[in-house]
């Protein structure tokens, strides 16, 4: 992949001070270089005219006290690939402000309440019993695959009403979808990979909200189309959008959280060792592992007035990109904070956002995580394991595609 700096729509004005998350390696371990870009630029002003924010305090900051905004005072969103219009995240709640934002969270939320936590929990804990039971009889298994990817893919479908016959054609649209959200700074390759997982993912979504509308199930898709009979309407392509957005939302992230977790203890078998002495600590070792090593390195806000951060005043309309994998492991926040160790204390980590968009799916993520690396911490003592090549997916989060492993 090329970098952005290379994008000739996008006038050099600033420094990526050596950390380029466009870069083809930066996602292998990035952590050095956000150190870097921390310690030097912690207000630092890209050459595609952004501004990053990596310190812990800041990143804050902009969630909790700057007036913000996901678009421009011109209603433009300043990451998006003006070409790409079928299944566009421009109606998606995550790019828009409230009250809007508020009327379509508040729609999704009633699918991803603590309530459906709870009533899916059993079908979690059956899926990772029966993945690590697969396992153990192969001799080993495929991390993404077989665990990271399954659980919360069957999950999410079963959420938004897709048939279980379809869940793998996400694998892929999920996967090249993510890059809409940074779009405009990506190579036109990858923009069109991106644009054509859109269309796929509205063709699909459009067939079956015309499904659900001749029968209503109980999932994510009918109850919309519930709303908008209540008087509740959506525009034209918004339901298709919402649904795309989430399912994205559910599979990608909670892919990263488990698999990049899962990482970290075969990286750390002292960690492991820990966990499997005393798995009253899973609680606290999801979070540790959302603080280690987050699948999404940053986020993005627009100012909606002067703000002035780190002994800088940005404009309105700054483009604001909070580094979250940088600000998890500040040391002004954490001590020794490249240290993975799952008896921390007070891991409050930033990766799940902050304000009113606040991640709606965390405590799904946080159970089916807390059920999968359990159940592999557990169900592998006295096994030695061997990892074999780490390949990354095409996801613009720090997500993996593979990363098998063999039990000795």
């Amino acid at each position: 992949m090329s970098t952005s700096a290379e994008n000739p729509a996008a006038a050099p004005v600033g420094d990526w001070c050596g950390a380029d998350p466009f870069a083809p390696d930066f996602r292998d371990d990035p952590y050095p270089a956000l150190h870097r870009l921390r310690e030097q630029d912690p207000v630092n002003l890209t050459p595609v005219n952004t501004w990053r924010i990596s310190r812990y305090d800041d990143v804050a900051a902009i969630f909790k006290v700057a007036k913000t905004s996901q678009t421009a005072t011109d209603g433009t969103a300043p990451n998006f690939d003006p070409l790409d219009q079928r299944g566009s995240f421009l109606e998606f709640m995550l790019n828009k402000d409230d009250p809007e934002h508020k009327r379509l969270r508040r729609l999704a939320a009633q699918s991803l309440s603590g309530k459906t936590v709870r009533l899916m929990e059993d079908e979690v804990k059956s899926s990772v019993r029966n993945a690590m039971d697969t396992a153990l009889k192969q001799g080993g298994m495929e991390i993404i695959a077989d665990m990271a990817h399954y659980v919360p893919s069957r999950m999410m479908c079963q959420i938004m009403g897709v048939p279980e016959k379809d869940r793998q054609l996400f694998n892929e649209w999920t996967a090249a979808r993510t890059n809409a959200f940074f779009a405009r700074f990506l190579p036109p390759d990858v923009q069109k990979r991106t644009r054509d997982a859109g269309c796929a993912m509205a063709d699909y979504f459009e067939d079956l909200v015309r499904v659900r509308r001749k029968a209503l199930g109980d999932d994510m898709v009918s109850a919309l189309i519930r709303a908008e009979d209540e008087g509740d309407k959506l525009r034209d392509g918004e339901l298709v959008v919402q649904a795309i957005g989430i399912i994205i939302a559910g599979y990608e992230t909670t892919i990263g959280m488990i698999g990049n977790g899962l990482r970290a203890f075969l990286d750390h078998p002292d960690q492991l060792e820990i966990l499997r002495k005393d798995p009253e600590l899973i609680v606290n070792a999801c979070e540790e592992c959302l603080r280690y090593d987050t699948p999404i390195l940053f986020n993005w806000r627009v100012l909606a007035e002067p703000f002035e951060v780190g002994g800088k005043l940005l404009p309105t309309d700054a483009v604001i990109w909070q580094m979250l994998g940088s600000a998890n492991r500040d040391p002004a926040r954490f001590p020794d904070p490249d240290k993975f160790d799952i008896r921390r204390k007070d891991v409050a980590h930033q990766a799940f956002g902050g304000g009113i968009h606040f991640c709606i799916g965390n405590a799904l993520a946080r159970m089916e995580a807390r059920h999968a690396i359990n159940e592999f911490a557990q169900r592998t003592k006295g096994l030695r394991i061997e990892q074999g090549k780490l390949e990354w997916s095409h996801s613009f989060f720090r997500v993996m595609a593979s990363l098998p492993i063999t039990f000795h």
